[in-house]
């Protein structure tokens, strides 16, 4: 196999790699425990209010791993926290208890095989986009670019 073709394999399969682990989306929770399952808690106005002294001002979503559940609250070891503004905080999974009454609702991260395939699609239309437009039969080493007869004087 060509290096040049080596090389393409290898960057679309990094790409592939690197688009695979981030295709997911926050989702309705199938009924059951979501305790190890990482989640994006919503705050409530009144929630983000309340939590504002443990988690910050004005947090809209806190992401982590939920460690307990109960019909009071959930105990989330945190991951980030995203402002109103859209800008986050990370956290290094320090265990936050968040009251029910004070989350709007609990999405669970999962795989998304829309995104997965609209990315895949992009990145392939991209790839070759480049190797047709750019990298085929061009450059100053392709055949045919070599200079003949003698050089010209000043």
């Amino acid at each position: 196999m060509k290096l040049k073709s080596r090389l393409y394999m290898l960057a679309l399969g990094l790409i592939a790699a690197f688009g695979l682990d981030g295709c997911y989306a926050y989702v309705r929770p199938s009924p059951g425990p979501l305790v190890g399952r990482p989640v994006q808690a919503t705050l409530t106005d009144s929630g983000a209010v309340v939590l504002a002294g443990r988690i910050g001002p004005s947090v809209e979503f806190m992401r982590g791993n939920v460690v307990s559940e109960d019909t009071h609250k959930i105990s989330l070891a945190m991951d980030e926290t995203t402002y109103r503004d859209g800008t986050g905080t990370s956290w290094r999974h320090e265990v936050v208890e968040v009251p029910r009454p004070l989350m709007r609702e609990v999405d669970v991260r999962q795989f998304s095989p829309t995104r997965t395939a609209l990315f895949a699609t992009i990145a392939s239309v991209v790839f070759i986009t480049v190797e047709r437009g750019f990298l085929k039969g061009g450059g100053a080493n392709a055949a045919g670019t070599g200079q003949t007869g003698l050089p010209t004087g000043r």
